[in-house]
Order: C-alpha cells, then structure tokens, then sequence
C-alpha cells in the first residue's frame, strides 16, 4: 500500500476496548464513517432467549479514506486502534466485505454457514454441560440452530444441543 492510496476510500479494521462496540459505532454514525459490525442470532441453551451477538467481538469494519479519518477514529473515544500489518493499518479486502454483506439478512444478522450434517456423522460437544462428550447426529431440529446427538458413554442417550456447540470429528 502506497501513499497514493491513503486517499481512497478502502475497508479498514478497529479494534475496541473491551464491550466498547456499541459505543464506538455511535460515534461512527455521528461522524457519519461508513461502517459494518456483523451480527448473529445466538440462542441460550435451552431454547428460551435469543440475543443478538457481535461476530466478530471487538471488531468493527471501516469504510474510509485513511488519510482524512485516521486521527478521528484512532482518538475516538472506546478505539484502542487500528489492525495493522507493519506500521500501516491492514486493508481489508473487497471480497471479505462482500462476502459478509451477502450473507447479510435484512435485520443486519449475518446467515451462519456450516457444513451439512448427514446421519451417523460423529460429533464432539464443545460447549455447554455435555462439552467434550460425542456423538453420533440423528437430525437437525426445526429451529435451524439446534441438532439432536445419541451421546456415546451414556447408554446413547438422545441430547439436543445448539450447532454452534459442536464440531465434527474427522
């Protein structure tokens, strides 16, 4: 990156303090930076509460010319900097952006993409009360975000457990 291209708009990623997220993008919005902080649905153990969770938490997308907005988004209150490569904040690529817009719903929530499960796929549980049991899938459930496991070591007793607290056993 030359010189010549602090002075064009590109995609460039900040860091927050700690749970500082919302307040930075107030000031973004009030200094009307163009920018993405990709979210997701996540939902409590049991079913009960969905809340809304950063994708990427501490992070936020910037859209600027770095030439013009560095100082302002360094020294805004709740930034503790820029990513950097070397000494130059690290431009993020087009294809990275675009690929997270896609998957963009119109809540602003991002379409979490995994690889389909098939019946008899062993599974480890990664989080939650049965981390670090396996399994074997049987099925996804309605909801989308929940798959149902026989747990080995338990007389294959049948669990339903969120897919983000999971990874398959290759």
């Amino acid at each position: 990156m030359g010189a010549a291209d602090l002075g064009h708009l590109h995609w460039y990623l900040i860091k927050t303090r700690p749970r500082d997220e919302e307040k930075v993008l107030y000031f973004l919005n009030l200094a009307r930076y163009s920018h993405l902080f990709p979210s997701y649905w996540k939902t409590s153990m049991f079913g009960r509460k969905r809340e809304r969770k950063p994708l990427f938490p501490g992070y936020i997308f910037v859209h600027v010319k770095l030439e013009e907005a560095y100082h302002k988004i360094r020294y805004t209150r709740g930034v503790s900097g820029f990513v950097r490569f070397g000494e130059l904040p690290l431009r993020v690529p087009n294809a990275v952006i675009g690929s997270l817009k896609a998957r963009t719903r119109e809540d602003g929530t991002v379409r979490m993409i995994s690889k389909p499960l098939r019946k008899g796929d062993l599974i480890r549980i990664t989080d939650g009360p049965f981390a670090g049991f396996e399994g074997v899938f049987v099925e996804s459930l309605n909801d989308g975000e929940r798959i149902a496991l026989l747990i080995r070591g338990l007389n294959s007793a049948r669990v339903e457990v969120n897919r983000l607290f999971t990874s398959a056993i290759t």
